[in-house]
């Protein structure tokens, strides 16, 4: 029989080697592809040159570009923050009618792509779209300058905020629900809902919205879709435009430099920001105790910003895509013509969604069940990864696997160089909810069964994994959801008869009439839609507890 010590010590080592192994396996994925990016990029016919560097930094040649980028992020992060706040104030603090029913079609814009949303509103606001003809008749606007207007900046700008104002919505909403009600009903004792709001409430959730606003300024800053859709000028379609149309490899990684370390520095100015906060009071879990104002001026105003915020985000561009599709003949003739790219998104969605939630289980222990003084460290350097463009990963990979003499040279031009963007673009976020779930799970569940003398593998097979059955299938289903809508990355890497749904639906764009891209277009949506159909489906039924036994 084996001593307790020598059983914890085994299970340490084979906990060790595990979670080594998956940590490398993230570098080798993420932080490889970056690194042999930059190297090459600084050697110019065999020695070390910053050229290309030097056109960034020390002239103005890319400063309308970076201008571009931030002036799109700062815009989108304003724009998602006053639509955001107030939403989740309302279905946080206040008794609307259908507010579930708010919330979860509030969440709609955040699952479906972003130049999904981008081509209905440019169907509305084209030249010859609906609102184009009745803005330009009833008022003084003439279609060139509303067209204008949608192919810009600012067009950019509103589309991106209709798609990530979720983020700060769902962040508020939660801050507000974490907050100890006693200090709110003291309040209201001697104020009035304004003096409460502004004194007490707001400065408790500030942290919270401060950070998510972060999220929203780096996602919008990375985004590539839209961008390309509406033909706007910012790093990552220049990074694209460089590396696939000028084959300027060499140019394109310089570009995406100032991108990545802008995205890094504020994402640890937030880690700094909010390290020096106490979360005593946004910290405890939500409770049902939560202070509602039941006024009913407050529930009118809630009623009415709700329904236009649903009409504008949700309702009206989704109309825009079915009306414009006509007839049934056109989804048929949509599916002939992407069937390819169909089959593909399912087959590589799926086996994607699998690598990510099987990965991503190991990377969310590591980030959250080790017991070292550098899981804090290793939790922020995962994340940090997914602030880098999906252009850039893109680009990454090419140079690491497109080499005659390389080791990956077998992943160039097959399906799995366009798993393995997948994996590098989301592994970040699929850990993260892992660690989230495996939150929930005791740490004395472990040392059960270590008492028992399992090995650690035993362990995670009869206890974690089982306690986990819910984490792993939303994982899988969100992971699922994100790959298939992914283009920044894929559209750089697919091989030859490897195409993606996404990539056909920007690939006819070009040449089909509207009616098929707007099929192709809700097509795209029902398959991003689906997984979230059947995640709420199990959440109902999953509700039996797994039987746990070391036999």
């Amino acid at each position: 029989m084996l001593s307790l010590i020598q059983i914890q010590y085994n299970i340490y080592m084979q906990k060790k080697l595990t979670l080594g192994f998956f940590f490398t396996l993230f570098l080798c994925i993420t932080f490889l592809p970056i690194v042999w990016m930059f190297e090459n990029s600084i050697y110019e016919e065999g020695r070390v040159s910053f050229a290309y560097y030097r056109d960034i930094f020390l002239t103005l040649k890319y400063g309308k570009v970076i201008s571009n980028s931030l002036i799109l992020a700062s815009i989108t992060t304003i724009l998602s923050s006053f639509i955001g706040v107030p939403a989740g104030f309302f279905l946080a603090k206040t008794n609307l009618p259908l507010k579930k029913f708010f919330k979860i079609c509030f969440f709609i814009p955040l699952i479906i792509p972003s130049y999904i949303t981008g081509i209905a509103w440019v169907n509305l606001l084209g030249k010859t779209g609906f609102l184009n003809n009745g803005f330009s008749q009833y008022t003084l606007l003439s279609p060139e300058s509303i067209s204008d207007f949608i192919y810009s900046i600012y067009g950019a700008s509103f589309i991106l905020s209709i798609n990530l104002f979720p983020v700060v919505m769902l962040v508020t909403e939660y801050a507000l629900k974490s907050i100890n009600p006693r200090l709110e009903e003291s309040g209201l004792v001697v104020g009035s809902v304004f003096q409460v709001f502004r004194q007490i409430t707001l400065p408790l959730i500030a942290p919270a919205i401060l950070s998510s606003m972060m999220i929203v300024f780096v996602l919008s800053l990375s985004e590539f879709g839209v961008p390309s859709l509406l033909q706007v000028n910012v790093l990552t379609t220049q990074i694209f435009t460089q590396f696939s149309a000028f084959y300027n490899e060499k140019v394109a990684t310089a570009i995406a430099f100032p991108l990545i370390v802008i995205t890094f520095i504020l994402i640890m100015l937030e880690k700094i920001y909010m390290r020096g906060k106490s979360f005593e009071i946004l910290g405890r879990t939500s409770s049902i105790s939560t202070t509602q104002y039941n006024i009913t001026w407050l529930n009118v105003v809630g009623i009415t910003f709700c329904t236009f915020v649903l009409l504008v985000c949700v309702i009206i561009p989704l109309s825009t895509l079915i009306f414009n599709t006509k007839t049934i003949s056109a989804y048929h003739d949509a599916i002939l013509l992407a069937r390819n790219g169909i089959k593909n998104s399912i087959l590589f969605g799926s086996i994607g969604a699998t690598l990510l939630t099987f990965i991503g289980f190991f990377l969310g222990y590591l980030s959250e069940n080790i017991r070292s003084r550098w899981k804090s460290s290793a939790a922020i350097f995962i994340w940090l990864f997914f602030a880098v463009p999906a252009t850039v990963i893109g680009v990454g990979l090419i140079k690491l696997c497109n080499r005659p003499e390389g080791i990956f040279q077998f992943i160039y031009g097959s399906l799995w160089i366009v798993i393995i963007g997948y994996v590098a673009r989301f592994l970040p976020l699929s850990s993260r909810i892992m660690a989230n779930y495996l939150k929930q799970i005791p740490y004395s569940m472990e040392e059960a069964g270590t008492v028992t003398g399992a090995s650690w593998f035993r362990i995670l097979g009869q206890i974690l994994f089982p306690l986990q059955g819910y984490g792993l299938i939303a994982t899988w289903l969100i992971s699922f959801m994100f790959c298939i809508g992914e283009l920044g990355t894929t559209v750089l890497v697919y091989p030859p008869g490897h195409e993606t749904l996404p990539i056909a639906l920007f690939t006819v764009m070009a040449n089909s009439p509207t009616d098929i891209v707007s099929a192709l277009s809700i097509i795209i949506v029902v398959m991003t839609l689906l997984p979230v159909g059947v995640f709420l489906a199990v959440s109902k039924y999953l509700v039996s507890k797994p039987k746990l036994g070391l036999q």
